[in-house]
């Protein structure tokens, strides 16, 4: 069965029926306001800015991890290539993005810092092999940073 995940209804589709083969919610109640998800990991974010993290290959749905490290509505989820990392931001703070290091469930605390000129983050990107990741502002500006953790990758 090849299956379609929508991220507007939180449902997947079965393609060659065009049938909702699930529907699916946070499990603890939380409005939705972004998902990301890849061969392994779901990643929803709900308006209040907590963002949880399940298993793909988990037919129980249980939540992996809760994130709570923003505060705001969590806008905009993405992995990296391989879903070792997850970046969460909000437009609605100032420096509202964080990363977290999938296989630990642990948020990176060296950065971004205090000094980082973030702005509201509006969007933001990995590159292919997530050597980069890209961060659109609200000051229009797209801001470019290296990400070390795959610097030792050929």
């Amino acid at each position: 069965h090849h299956q379609l995940k929508c991220f507007l209804c939180n449902r997947s589709f079965d393609i060659n029926t065009r049938r909702c083969v699930e529907r699916f919610s946070n499990n603890d109640g939380t409005i939705s306001s972004s998902l990301a998800c890849n061969h392994r990991f779901l990643a929803v974010g709900a308006e209040s800015g907590v963002v949880n993290v399940y298993s793909e290959l988990d037919k129980s749905r249980d939540c992996l991890r809760s994130v709570m490290n923003l505060r705001t509505k969590a806008d905009a989820l993405r992995f990296s290539h391989d879903g070792q990392i997850l970046a969460m931001s909000t437009q609605r703070e100032k420096n509202g993005l964080r990363l977290l290091h999938v296989p630990t469930q642990t948020v990176f605390s060296n950065w971004p810092t205090s000094k980082t000129p973030l702005g509201a983050v509006w969007s933001m990107d990995f590159s292919p092999q997530s050597r980069f990741l890209a961060v659109g502002n609200d000051k229009g500006k797209c801001l470019l940073y290296r990400v070390s953790h795959y610097e030792s990758d050929e």
